[in-house]
């Protein structure tokens, strides 16, 4: 199982760990879109990441490696029946999760990611220009998964903008450094409306891993999941049921 901590916030029980790192500015509460698909053998995790949140007041994570090694302690000791997934800032995050693990010798059972493309592929959008406040809340308007009287909301805006930039920001300056390729199999996972991110910049992560279990879409815009939790349910079963029920 995994671990309560500062980090790891349990959605609900079950057995073998099911780990969700959210979007950029998100917090761990992100996972229950997902969590009503998932059957009652897989324990459900949402990472909490600082200055979010119950963690508002903390200060911003220096990098996507110090969010990965601060993740770490909760995750290793059952690495081998923990499936991570992460979408697009979050995404980064559980990879390097899933490269310290392998560091460490305990490898994760499986990294399903969706909403970015690979460490190293250029990512539109994250110009200074593009985290000022108005193309923010323009992006979220496009990107679909928030609700218009949120982003109407300017006091909302003002809580959740700050950790939004900050994450972004993070992505922009991510260097996978690791030199190696996973051993963990990895499935990718995306909207066939996503005006974000192409089919064909999913399938960068090909080249990530030894394993490649290939990339699925799903109706829906960037934030598919939320329209379609099920398509990522039932990744997670087809490829690692058998972790579920060791």
């Amino acid at each position: 199982m995994a671990a309560p901590s500062l980090w790891l916030h349990q959605i609900r029980e079950g057995d073998a760990p099911f780990v969700f790192f959210p979007p950029a500015g998100a917090s761990a509460s992100s996972a229950y879109a997902v969590v009503g698909a998932f059957g009652p053998e897989w324990s459900v995790w949402g990472v909490q990441y600082p200055a979010r949140g119950p963690r508002l007041r903390e200060a911003a994570p220096g990098s996507i490696r110090e969010l990965a090694a601060a993740c770490l302690p909760s995750i290793v000791d059952d690495a081998g029946r923990t499936v991570l997934f992460g979408h697009s800032f979050g995404a980064y995050v559980a990879y390097d999760v899933a490269q310290l693990l392998e560091g460490l010798g305990s490898p994760a059972a499986g990294l399903v990611v969706a909403g970015v493309p690979a460490p190293g592929t250029p990512l539109p959008g994250l110009s200074a220009e593009d985290l000022a406040e108005g193309a923010l809340i323009a992006a979220l308007r496009r990107q679909g998964g928030t609700a218009a009287d949120l982003l109407a909301d300017e006091e909302l805006m003002e809580l959740i903008l700050p950790a939004l930039r900050a994450d972004l920001t993070l992505s922009r300056e991510y260097t996978d450094d690791h030199g190696r390729r996973l051993t963990t199999p990895v499935a990718v996972l995306g909207g066939r409306d996503d005006h974000v991110v192409t089919a064909e910049q999913l399938e960068s992560w090909a080249g990530t891993t030894e394993s490649w279990l290939g990339c699925e879409l799903a109706g829906g815009h960037h934030f598919f999941y939320v329209d379609d939790p099920d398509l990522l349910a039932r990744t997670v079963d087809r490829h690692w049921s058998r972790v579920a029920s060791a």
